[in-house]
């Protein structure tokens, strides 16, 4: 009887093992409110029939990063090249070492120039204001790029974040505002149209800045991102990388509703080191002051 009570638990205890879940950390490196936060919780419902999911939400990266060096496990988290710039500028508090190996997923949201009151012949003409986001200096000079390249008036106003812009736009603070293509999507719902975008994409919906000035390198601006996975082996790299992958073209799951099937941000799942550094590198530096 005593061997039958100690087989039996034994294979409860296997059986136990069997379904038991790793554990994986998500450390959101943005505010508790923005697309990284928003992202994060998606995909931490995504996943959680796979993980013993963790999701943290400090509400900056310099909190997060703190956190980050307390913790021993699988963490999954976004980096963006915005916290570079500022921080390789020194204004801000730290920088982090993307290492091509640890990248899951690695995003870009170009900035497109959109309007509810003008065209996109306007502003090339006439004199206009145009708001636009922060980090004010990168994206003012940016702006100014298209003065430079095709002769326009453009008169940048910075806004602090991407909510008051779009408001100062419906307002008729401003006549024209550079945001991301998320944003102007939600513009375009509301009446209004988008015209311009600060890319090299000849495959683009709207007219790329920088295929009409390709000698202009400013007039490529937006937001990349990195999804890391920390203290990790290959192996569970590979293994996150892949879950994350198909998330996002399940479109039943919460991710996919969040980048509306892919349509508002451009993930690339297949880029090697190199492409991922020189992306990378490229996308900070336009951002730095």
């Amino acid at each position: 009887m005593k061997k039958i009570i100690l087989s039996l638990i034994f294979s409860c205890v296997l059986l136990g093992n069997a379904f038991a879940k790793d554990s994986l950390t998500i450390l959101n490196a943005g505010s508790k409110t923005g697309s990284f936060a928003m992202q994060m919780t998606a995909v931490s419902k995504d996943l959680q029939k796979h993980y013993d999911i963790d999701l943290k939400i400090p509400g900056d990266y310099c909190t997060a990063l703190q956190m980050l060096k307390n913790i021993e496990g699988p963490v999954l988290m976004p980096w963006a090249n915005d916290f570079e710039a500022i921080g390789r500028d020194g204004n801000g508090c730290a920088t982090f070492e993307v290492k091509p190996a640890q990248v899951v997923r690695y995003d870009s949201t170009v900035m497109c120039i959109c309007s509810v009151k003008h065209n996109g012949e306007s502003l090339m003409k006439n004199q206009h204001t145009v708001g636009h986001t922060m980090p004010a200096k990168p994206f003012n000079r940016a702006l100014e790029a298209i003065n430079s390249s095709f002769g326009a008036k453009i008169k940048p106003i910075a806004y602090d974040g991407s909510g008051a812009t779009k408001t100062g736009l419906y307002n008729g603070e401003v006549d024209y505002a550079m945001v991301s293509i998320k944003h102007g999507r939600d513009i375009i719902k509301n009446g209004g149209s988008c015209f311009y975008e600060f890319s090299a994409n000849k495959n683009s919906d709207l007219v790329a800045l920088a295929t009409m000035d390709p000698s202009n390198k400013l007039l490529i601006a937006g937001y990349d991102a990195v999804w890391l996975a920390l203290n990790m082996s290959t192996k569970e790299v590979k293994k996150l990388r892949q879950l994350i992958k198909e998330v996002h073209q399940d479109p039943s799951s919460a991710m996919y509703e969040y980048t509306q099937g892919g349509k508002v941000l451009n993930v690339m799942w297949d880029l090697s080191p190199s492409e991922i550094t020189t992306q990378w590198e490229t996308s900070v530096s336009n951002l730095q002051e």
